[in-house]
């Protein structure tokens, strides 16, 4: 027999449709658009990338992680970590912003031109280098931090329309930030590999320790209900600071190991050229 909570899903119009709106612009983009992207026309890794990130946003929003967020704070910290740190790095990978714009020309019956719109403006803003990054990763952190505060998060406890801002915020932030090491979007002014394993590890480092003062914290910071079957506020709030701590940091792991081998790649061909010119 089901475990009768897995039966519980919220099914909320807006993230559903959300979901939707961007699953099919990002497929008439990629019917459409794909010379103009530099991307095959068949299915590819980025394909099945997105997928997995709309895959993540739904089961934060929809599933019964929805359903349970007001009641146990893991479960709300496993909601945060698939907003913030497992949807936007996959929904990345897949080269989203100019794919769904060609999938928006495409449905308005418009000629389709990626390059040189406001989209690609706009990716050229974010990628302005250090500065950009700082800004960015600054608005990650302050972002984390804030709805974390006990006053505005028991208000997200309360109150839906507060509550669905922070999951937008927590979005738009996530993805903000890992465009910042990950897009594969080409423009003059990224980041290095250098500077990108430095975003990732401040935005790990203030992750965590978010979560050793809520795992660490000697009394319950925020007001859920009490709960039946043995598990305490307190209990749970350890819980929940060990999800931000294993689960959440492993995204931060696996984008420096990446950053590494990158680098060391990229450090190999370089030595390789220059013993072949020397030569």
């Amino acid at each position: 027999m089901l475990w009768p909570p897995l039966l519980n899903w919220s099914f909320e119009p807006v993230p559903i449709v959300g979901c939707a709106t961007a699953a099919y612009l990002y497929w008439r983009g990629r019917r459409t658009a794909s010379p103009a992207l530099g991307r095959a026309a068949s299915w590819d890794n980025g394909d099945t990338a997105f997928a997995l990130g709309i895959a993540a946003l739904l089961l934060a929003l929809v599933s019964p992680i929805s359903y349970f967020d007001t009641t146990f704070q893991w479960d709300h910290m496993v909601q945060h970590v698939l907003l913030l740190l497992v949807a936007p790095p996959l929904i990345l990978l897949a080269d989203p912003f100019r794919t769904a714009w060609a999938g928006y020309l495409a449905a308005q019956g418009r000629p389709i031109s990626v390059e040189g719109t406001w989209p690609a403006r706009a990716m050229r803003v974010l990628h302005a280098g250090p500065k950009a990054a700082t800004i960015v990763v600054l608005a990650f952190s302050v972002d984390l931090l804030v709805w974390h505060l006990p006053s505005i998060y028991n208000a997200t406890l309360r109150l839906a329309s507060v509550h669905d801002v922070e999951h937008l915020t927590f979005l738009v932030a996530g993805l903000l930030f890992w465009d910042q090491v990950i897009s594969p979007v080409k423009a003059a002014g990224r980041l290095s590999m250098l500077g990108r394993a430095v975003v990732v590890m401040v935005g790990m480092f203030v992750s965590w320790g978010l979560a050793i003062v809520i795992g660490y914290a000697t009394q319950p910071l925020y007001a859920y209900p009490v709960h039946t079957g043995g598990l305490s506020l307190l209990g749970d709030q350890e819980i929940a600071a060990g999800v931000m701590w294993v689960p959440g940091g492993t995204p931060f792991l696996i984008a420096l190991l990446y950053l590494g081998i990158r680098w060391f790649e990229i450090d190999d061909r370089s030595t390789t050229s220059a013993a072949i010119v020397q030569s």
